[in-house]
């Protein structure tokens, strides 16, 4: 069995059926954020990569959810920019327009590719991003998560080598290592009583 990544997760009072529908806010980047140009993905993309992987593992989970797409549809109807939104206005929009019970918003930080190949690397990869989830109509912050990882060779710490995809016998993509730590994240939310 691997251990968990380093994912950190804070839980509040969970609002009685707020898991029941969540809308996913486009993730945004931040502006210094650096990526690696050797892959051409750059800071939105990447953004875009992580909001793909937390929707993609939420529903794996069970858990219904709103696309991204159609949340950046709606404030685009309205006027608005989808980066520039705050919890209170986004839950308004996604409840009255989806009946979501609730919002998911993130951010991602930090997206570097490894230096290398699978099995021989310079550098292992690096992302760092957090999300939060607030109650909608009202947001209300319910639950965080933030996950920060680079990936470190297997001759630094033979045991936390072990905790990635592949047993740490190879150096992971950005992708691979955001991906495993989305399912992490997404596996730590609380569940609907």
């Amino acid at each position: 069995m691997r251990p968990a990544p380093v994912v950190k997760n804070q839980t509040m009072r969970v609002p009685e059926g707020a898991m029941k529908l969540i809308a996913v806010i486009p993730f945004t980047h931040r502006d210094t954020m650096r990526t690696a140009t050797v892959t051409g993905v750059t800071a939105e993309m990447a953004a875009e990569l992580v909001t793909r992987f937390i929707t993609d593992a939420m529903t794996k989970r069970g858990i219904r959810v709103i696309p991204a797409s159609d949340l950046v549809t709606a404030f685009t109807a309205q006027g608005l920019k989808p980066f520039d939104i705050n919890p209170r206005t986004a839950a308004e929009i996604a409840t009255s327009k989806f009946g979501a019970t609730a919002i998911m918003m993130g951010r991602v930080s930090r997206y570097r590719e490894r230096a290398g190949e699978s099995f021989g690397s310079t550098s292992g990869a690096s992302v760092a991003f957090d999300f939060t989830i607030y109650s909608a109509p009202v947001a209300r912050r319910f639950h965080s998560a933030q996950f920060d990882e680079t990936q470190r060779p297997l001759s630094e710490h033979i045991i936390n080598a072990r905790r990635y995809p592949g047993g740490g016998t190879r150096w992971l993509t950005a992708a691979e290592l955001a991906q495993w730590g989305a399912e992490f994240a997404v596996g730590a939310l609380p569940t609907q009583r």
